[in-house]
């Protein structure tokens, strides 16, 4: 198991993948144990070599999905069976995920997630999806991939909690990767939806990071490079300053390259 090759099933808006490069080469040569309170669609995760691991994130129909993928070695099958069309698309959004099956809210959320906007997962007030069907989006990943998506995910624990629970959890010999949402203010939460991590809880998150390095836990938090945050963990941690690509914009005109922190607890 520990030699599985995976790649993410999930569109996430917001992933790290272009930051892979810069995030596995800072991933300590030892751990028993790796921690994601954050997870989205889980790219470094599915990089590294399959270990013991928690993933974990506010949002519960991801966290059901990944349970679903865990459990149903069909799931391709059923998803490419559904018709692909603006009409489809649109039905299935305006779908109660409440009165579906774990199995169908699984199913559902996959189909959106693959042919929404830019993999953005975003909700009104009422908690409703509300991500347009987006263009060039590509089809599912082949069954190789499901297939070793799905063995990878047999490491994990799956959590739908608030990241502080997940990390309370986090000790000596456990690596813990956070990659929160970015948050310009304390009112816009980005496309995370209500209730999601913004601007007012860093205060409180950076005292958490300091909690699990009393823990002997150690930790890679990435963030968009915030002059203030980046000053305040100086003092205490390593931090590094590398540029990735943001393709949240609609339009390729609008992508840019913007500056992140990558901060740990250890050399």
């Amino acid at each position: 198991m520990s030699d599985i090759k995976s790649k993410p099933i999930i569109r996430w808006a917001g992933s790290k993948r272009k930051l892979l490069p810069e995030l596995v080469k800072r991933v300590p040569l030892e751990y028993e144990r790796y921690i994601e309170p954050f997870c989205g669609s889980a790219c470094l995760f599915f990089e590294l070599p399959a270990k013991k691991a928690i993933l974990s994130d506010i949002n519960e129909e991801l966290i059901n999905t990944y349970k679903q993928l865990k459990k149903d070695k069909d799931i391709r099958d059923k998803l490419i069976a559904i018709p692909v069309s603006k009409d489809d698309y649109y039905k299935y959004r305006a779908i109660d995920p409440v009165s579906l099956s774990k199995l169908e809210q699984a199913i559902r959320f996959l189909y959106l997630n693959r042919y929404c906007f830019n993999g953005i997962y975003r909700t009104n007030q009422s908690g409703k999806f509300n991500v347009p069907m987006g263009s060039r989006t590509g089809g599912f990943p082949d069954g190789k991939t499901f297939e070793s998506a799905r063995k990878k995910l047999h490491k994990a624990r799956l959590i739908s909690a608030d990241y502080k629970k997940v990390l309370k959890e986090a000790a000596q010999g456990d690596f813990v990767y956070i990659d929160p949402p970015y948050a310009k203010s304390e009112k816009f939460t980005g496309e995370y939806g209500p209730g999601s991590f913004n601007a007012s809880d860093l205060p409180i998150f950076i005292s958490e990071l300091d909690g699990l390095d009393s823990r002997g836990a150690k930790f890679l938090f990435s963030y968009r490079a915030c002059q203030k945050t980046a000053k305040d963990l100086s003092d205490r941690y390593k931090v590094d300053r590398v540029n990735v690509m943001r393709h949240i914009a609609g339009f390729k005109s609008e992508w840019n390259e913007v500056e992140e922190i990558l901060v740990r607890n250890y050399e």
